[in-house]
Parts: structure tokens; C-alpha cells; sequence
């Protein structure tokens, strides 16, 4: 009889014909074997781990369906690079496992639980998920700590199930058992991505098509330092959060009282080339990019979308990533009414644009030429000496 670990071998060989992607993503990872772990599979620091006595119940069927969904959270770079401020390992498992049974099917049949056993709706953003179950579970251990009920028990159900045990199967020390090899790893990242940017160029994906494919592409973020980028926004006003510090003296009465403390906010538009000459594929991407904002501390983003004039009736707020945003216009390309729109308004810190770059240099009076612009090209872009005079040009590896 074939062991755990030899079915994943075969199964392994199989991708290579038929499973292009999956299988070069799997090869970037040793597999290896863990008696001891308290989840049937994980991943991280380069490796995949199993556990045979949780998986030797599963059928092939089963096996290949549970290998896939390791591999794909690979793809999608949980594990490595979506990762929020301080955050809570079992938290982000829960997300991960969310975010792929919407996009995979049969992942109900290995234990994966669909968002509406969380009372949550469907075909959100790992990071949206995130936020939402990070405030379930807050709730939950608050409710438990005041019950005094020890907190590493299963999740409740959300009313459909019978509430007994087996409503939920995925509990929060699995979970956080599943996601302990997580942390940043650009380097493993990038690896992941140039698998992800040799299936886009000779167009093998196997089965991960569709809206999947779609999603994985959007996570091709720039291999540029955001921060830099983003580091000549600096605040120019101050947010609402005041917090109380022994750390500074009270102006009127010293160290007998506490000082006041203000978080600098920073207000960010981003301006949205959704011309005709720009593809529904770098559009996606875009995306990527403005969800790798929030990565960097930007705490609120609007977005206009613009070809030869702006094409949104108002800015659209984001306050976290997400996964799609309306595209209008597609005619023909002309910066002046984004930045026109932008020194006509105060209230913003900075402006970058996502663009091809391909359109008539713009006008900038002297008088606005200090408040911050930068230019965000795709890899195919163009007219970097039109643009460079008025904010510094990055084009984005990758896009």
C-alpha cells in the first residue's frame, strides 16, 4: 500500500503534463513530512509539510484536491507577502482557506469552510476577509473570556448548522498551526512570480483559469521599493486620532499631566488610465498596485478613472484593498483633467497615475508645481521625458 507521501509524489508527477503552473510553483518548495504538526498540511519558508495520520483517510481525489490548495495559496503569495500589520497567524489561515473556497471547487469535501459559515458574504479580498473575521474572533474570545470558556474551541456556527462541534471544523489552534511557517519573503515571492510570468507568456495554466486566473495575475505587484515611492506624500494634515502619551509633557502642566499625541494621515488620489490603448490585463494589474498602497501604511485612497477626460462622477474611497474596481471610458488619453482635478483640490497629500504614459504633455502652473506627483508606467509605457518634469517615473517589473 502506498504511503502519504508517495501518493503526493505521484500525484506531483502527474501536474508536470498536466498542471504546468501548478507543478513549476511546487517545484520552488521541498516537501516534507511532519508527524507532529496539528493541521494536515502547510506551508512557508520554502517548504510543504504534511501529515500522513490526517491525510491517509483522504482518497486520491481528495489528496490532489488538498496538495492544490497549498499550492495555490502559494501562488496567490499569502504565506509570503500579503501579510497585515501584527497579525494574527490563525486569522490570516482562516482568510487564506475563504479566499480559495471561493475561487476552487470541492474545497467543502477537505475540510475548507465556505464564507457563509461566517455569516460572511462571498468573493471579497483576502485582506477584506481579514479584517472581518479578525473582528469575529475578537468577539468570540471577548464572549469566551467573560464566560470563562477556554478560547482554543471551534468557531460557532452561524445559526445554519445545529451548533454542535462539527458545524465548523477548522479551529483556531489548527489554523494557527497552519499558517506558523508565514512570514515576508520577497524573495520567495519573487520566485513565485516569475512561475505566474512564464504562464502568462506561453499560456498554460491548466485548470486555474477563469476568474482564478484573473485573480492570480493581480497579484503581480512591482518588484520597486513602494515605500520610496510613496515617502514624498508625507502628511499635511492632521487626522482625528488623538492619543493621550506620558511620553511628551502637557504644554500647560509638564509631566503632572499627559501630552497629546496626533497620527499624520495622508490623503492619496490615484488617477486610473482606462483609455483605450491601455488592456483590460494592465488594468487588473493597476489593482495590484493600489492594493500594495494599504500594504504601505496608506490608510485612505480615492481613485478617478480617466481617458480624455475623468470618467467617474466623484472619486471612489477605499479604505482597504479590493478585489475589482468599475471600468469606464476607453476612449482616447488626456492627463490635464486629472490634474486639473487634483490642484483645484486641496485636500490631497499627492497624486500618482497608472498610465501607459502615451498621451500630450501636460500643463502644470508653476505656483502648484509643489504639491507631489508621481508616474506609475507599465512595463510597455512610454513618454517618460513628457513626464518626468513634473514627479519621478517608475515602471513597474511585472505589469
Amino acid at each position: 500500500m502506498m504511503t502519504v507521501g508517495d501518493r503526493i509524489k505521484t500525484l506531483s508527477q502527474d501536474w508536470f503534463l498536466t498542471e504546468p503552473l501548478l507543478f513549476a510553483v511546487l517545484c520552488t518548495h521541498a516537501i516534507k513530512r511532519n508527524d507532529n504538526m496539528g493541521c494536515d498540511m502547510r506551508c512557508g519558508k520554502g517548504i510543504i509539510e504534511y501529515n500522513p495520520e490526517r491525510l491517509e483517510h483522504f482518497d486520491d481525489n481528495q489528496l490532489a484536491l488538498r496538495l492544490k490548495a497549498e499550492v495555490v495559496r502559494i501562488i496567490l503569495k499569502h504565506p509570503y507577502q500579503r501579510q497585515p500589520y501584527n497579525p494574527r497567524r490563525d486569522v490570516m489561515r482562516l482568510s487564506s482557506d475563504l479566499t480559495l473556497c471561493d475561487n476552487l471547487d470541492g474545497m467543502d469535501t477537505i475540510g475548507l469552510e465556505p464564507p457563509s459559515i461566517f455569516d460572511i458574504e462571498r468573493d471579497q479580498a483576502f485582506e477584506q476577509y481579514y479584517s472581518l473575521m479578525a473582528g469575529q474572533v475578537l468577539q468570540l474570545e471577548q464572549n469566551a473570556d467573560a464566560d470563562g470558556i477556554p478560547i482554543d474551541m471551534d468557531l460557532p456556527s452561524n445559526g445554519q448548522g445545529d451548533g454542535s462541534e462539527g458545524d465548523i471544523t477548522k479551529s483556531m489552534l489548527e489554523a494557527d498551526a497552519g499558517a506558523s511557517l508565514w512570514e515576508e519573503d520577497e524573495l520567495m515571492s519573487e520566485k513565485v512570480n516569475h512561475e505566474i510570468e512564464t504562464a502568462q507568456r506561453t499560456n498554460q495554466w491548466g485548470s486555474l483559469g477563469g476568474d482564478l486566473k484573473a485573480l492570480i495575475e493581480s497579484t503581480l505587484v512591482s518588484k520597486q521599493n513602494f515605500r520610496a515611492i510613496l515617502s514624498q506624500f508625507r502628511a499635511s494634515i492632521l487626522s482625528t486620532k488623538r492619543h493621550l502619551t506620558r511620553m511628551r509633557p502637557n504644554r500647560r502642566y509638564g509631566f503632572d499631566a499627559m501630552g497629546s499625541q496626533y497620527a499624520y494621515s495622508t490623503r492619496l488620489l490615484v488617477a486610473v488610465d482606462v483609455s483605450g490603448s491601455v488592456p483590460d490585463e494592465d488594468i487588473r494589474k493597476f489593482l495590484a498596485v493600489i492594493n500594495r498602497f494599504f500594504k504601505q501604511g496608506i490608510e485612505r485612497i480615492e481613485v478617478i478613472e480617466f481617458d480624455s477626460k475623468i470618467t467617474t462622477e466623484k472619486p471612489i474611497l477605499l479604505k482597504q484593498a479590493t478585489k475589482s474596481i468599475h471600468v469606464t471610458g476607453r476612449g482616447g488619453t488626456n492627463f490635464q483633467p486629472a490634474i486639473d482635478f487634483y490642484y483645484e483640490h486641496e485636500e490631497y497629500d499627492g497624486l500618482v497615475f497608472l498610465t501607459d504614459g502615451y498621451a500630450a504633455k501636460p500643463v502644470v502652473p508653476d505656483n502648484k508645481r509643489h504639491k507631489p506627483l508621481a508616474w506609475i508606467l507599465t512595463t510597455n509605457g512610454g513618454n517618460e521625458d513628457n513626464l518626468k518634469p513634473f514627479g519621478p517615473v517608475v515602471r513597474i517589473t511585472g505589469l
